[in-house]
């Protein structure tokens, strides 16, 4: 009997080590890099081509003409630079809150006086706040900024940004405070640290690692929403991603000045996440280990 299912367990083993052996693992490898990069490749193709490349049809896939023109076309005619500082804006200020609220969010109910339930409670009550759908409050916030003279402001895109990222950060936040051990806190208040200095001086840089992946996930998330941005802007608030849209209208879709706008948007975001890509892997990776 032990023979048998010895067997089995080596036959079982080798249709495992066949299935995911070197060349089927080559092929994954190969598909999963040719999926992400072949629409970055587009992108950067169809900013640069000619006008009758990329209407052509079949499509031109390996083009051996390139202009500028559609780079001229939106930094010229568009204006891109302002709607380019105005999403710059909205990022930055709504990453900073964010954290910064966020983390003192998180610390208070980590450490604050309530039982391992209600902490829980709270965690699980964060994350049904980020997963509702944000479709749903549309009507709400718009009337609620338009009775506050909110409409086309950069204030109402951070506060819309603000709030939908909050729930993750402080979720994301809870697990790094709770690995904290207290007794480094106890050996700040014996060297007359406050509450402040503990909690900046202390506390926030053990941190690190998830306040750099906090930050990159509520700069990305906010850099990219387009859901309040197309409906609390009007001219002088447009961000990238209303942009991008624009180019979309009953006479056509501009292909050329469309790509050029998103890679436009598209390069600041993999310049920053490449600065910090070591900090942000240990932090999700941290992040999923406490978890």
């Amino acid at each position: 009997m032990k023979k048998i299912r010895s067997r089995d367990y080596a036959s079982t083993e080798a249709i495992l080590s066949t299935f995911a052996g070197r060349p089927v693992k080559y092929f994954l490898i190969v598909a999963s890099v040719i999926s992400v990069l072949f629409p970055v490749y587009w992108l950067v193709i169809s900013a640069f081509k000619l006008e009758q490349d990329y209407l052509a049809y079949p499509p031109v896939m390996f083009p051996t003409r390139f202009t500028l023109d559609s780079f001229i076309e939106i930094f010229t005619r568009d204006d891109i630079l302002q709607y380019f500082f105005n999403t710059m804006i909205v990022a930055v200020a709504t990453t900073a809150i964010t954290i910064v609220v966020g983390s003192m969010a998180a610390y208070a109910v980590v450490r604050g006086p309530i039982g391992a339930k209600a902490k829980h409670a709270f965690g699980v009550w964060f994350l049904i706040q980020k997963m509702y759908p944000a479709i749903a409050t549309a009507i709400p916030v718009y009337l609620v900024m338009r009775s506050l003279h909110l409409m086309d402001t950069l204030i109402a895109l951070i506060i819309m940004n603000t709030s939908f990222n909050l729930p993750l950060v402080i979720w994301l936040m809870m697990g790094f405070f709770e690995q904290i051990p207290y007794d480094m806190e106890e050996s700040a208040m014996l060297d007359g640290c406050g509450f402040c200095s503990r909690f900046f001086r202390v506390v926030l840089p053990v941190t690190k690692p998830g306040l750099i992946a906090s930050a990159i996930l509520t700069f990305v998330a906010a850099w990219n929403e387009f859901l309040f941005a197309v409906i609390l802007t009007i001219k002088n608030s447009k961000t990238l991603p209303v942009v991008i849209a624009g180019f979309i209208t009953d006479r056509g879709l501009a292909w050329g000045p469309m790509a050029a706008t998103a890679l436009v948007t598209l390069i600041p975001v993999v310049i920053l996440v490449w600065i910090v890509q070591k900090d942000f892997v240990n932090g999700l990776a941290a992040g999923a280990v406490k978890g």
